[in-house]
């Protein structure tokens, strides 16, 4: 009895078994769809660009030179400026030299002048005396010597040398002291009081600097310096800041060269800013710079009338950009790069490519039928205005894929 109904049972699971794979319901198949990669762009337009190029140097004043004693002598008096930072103006004495020797010396050629010239005066007299002589008693035409001309050209010689004479010792008594050449500033001293000074130039007392006006010579490659070459004459400035450090006021200083010579051993030119007045306290700049301060420039370049300015993440590689097309594509763009640093690019608004530049061959693939089919991988030249230049990154590339922008949403 029980395994009559065991056999049921089992009976019974196979037919509803069976009934079910019988009767399944038919699944709906859904095809997938892939959705559009998301893009942001930015529609660019021309716009008047003036270009600019970022270099660093040392601020140095345009003079700067040795004070070397003239006369020799053991030095009396310094002055209280006369030490490294001190300020001076033209013409003030930064030290004198003992001058008692040269103050003799001066009255020894003022006292050889004053003989020199009772010389003179006595031989005029005699030859005027001795040319009446011969106006008198004289027959024919007297000589030179009986006139005593040579000997009156030799009292004027010795007058003249006395005189020099005179001059000169005036002139190194008036050296014993050491006057500023210029307004400027101590920069160091190697001479003090007491100490006994040559006059040699090879033995400087002090070297010292004009304030009134700075250099800084700025470093350019080739490139760079052709981005600086105008044909206009305008004035052009540089502006400076403290190098490595946030928030620094801004110098202005003028363009005044470029200089001709590239350097044999870093292959680069240098562009000269100057900078008036610019160690000392005053209206013209924020704050007094120092000697040897170095500074960030940025120097004003060519200015362009059309020019498409991106940011620099939006370039694809060295020249190449991504562009939406009207039709919700991806298309690529070759241009023409003026200018391009960290944070932006400059590119030209001339269609075409650089005359270095060729376009690539399309590959060739095969399409349905085996027919062959052209993909077209040569990108497009140059930009439009109105063009959307893709600025987001993108995971793949496939030309002419279909985008969505991320404003469409």
């Amino acid at each position: 009895m029980k395994t009559l109904l065991a056999l049921l049972i089992l009976a019974g699971a196979l037919i509803v078994t069976g009934l079910l794979v019988v009767f399944k319901p038919e699944a709906n198949e859904v095809v997938p769809e892939r959705p559009l990669p998301q893009v942001e762009v930015v529609e660019v337009q021309p716009e008047s660009v003036q270009l600019t190029v970022k270099s660093q140097g040392t601020v140095l004043p345009r003079t700067e030179s040795d004070l070397s004693a003239e006369v020799s002598g053991r030095i009396v008096e310094v002055a209280d400026n006369f030490r490294a930072g001190g300020f001076f103006r033209a013409g003030d004495v930064l030290l004198r030299i003992d001058s008692a020797d040269y103050e003799a010396a001066v009255a020894a050629a003022a006292a050889e002048l004053a003989n020199a010239q009772l010389a003179l005066a006595q031989e005029e007299a005699q030859s005027e005396q001795a040319s009446a002589d011969w106006s008198a008693l004289g027959q024919g035409e007297a000589s030179e010597l009986t006139l005593r001309k040579p000997q009156l050209a030799q009292a004027k010689a010795r007058t003249e040398s006395a005189r020099a004479n005179l001059k000169r010792a005036e002139r190194d008594l008036a050296r014993t002291e050491l006057t500023a050449p210029f307004d400027g500033r101590v920069l160091r001293t190697q001479a003090d009081l007491g100490q006994y000074v040559s006059a040699a130039p090879a033995a400087p007392v002090a070297r010292i600097y004009a304030t009134d006006r700075a250099e800084i010579r700025l470093p350019v490659t080739s490139r760079e310096a052709e981005l600086l070459e105008t044909k206009d004459r305008r004035q052009r400035f540089v502006r400076l800041r403290k190098a490595n450090a946030p928030g620094s006021p801004v110098w202005v200083a003028r363009f005044a060269r470029m200089e001709a010579t590239i350097d044999p051993a870093s292959r680069l030119l240098y562009v000269v800013a100057e900078l008036e007045d610019p160690f000392t306290p005053n209206a013209r700049h924020p704050e007094p710079l120092r000697r040897g301060q170095f500074v960030g420039a940025e120097i004003e370049g060519r200015s362009l009338s059309e020019a498409y300015v991106l940011p620099r993440y939006a370039l694809r590689g060295s020249d190449t950009l991504y562009v939406v097309t009207g039709a919700s594509t991806l298309e690529t763009r070759q241009v023409r790069i003026v200018q391009s640093d960290a944070e932006q690019v400059v590119i030209s608004s001339r269609v075409g490519l650089p005359p270095d530049i060729e376009p690539a061959e399309p590959p060739e693939t095969t399409g349905q039928g085996g027919k062959p089919t052209l993909l077209r991988s040569t990108p497009t030249q140059g930009l439009q205005p109105g063009d959307r230049v893709v600025t987001s990154p993108i995971a793949y590339y496939v030309e002419g894929m279909p985008v969505q922008l991320m404003a469409d949403e």
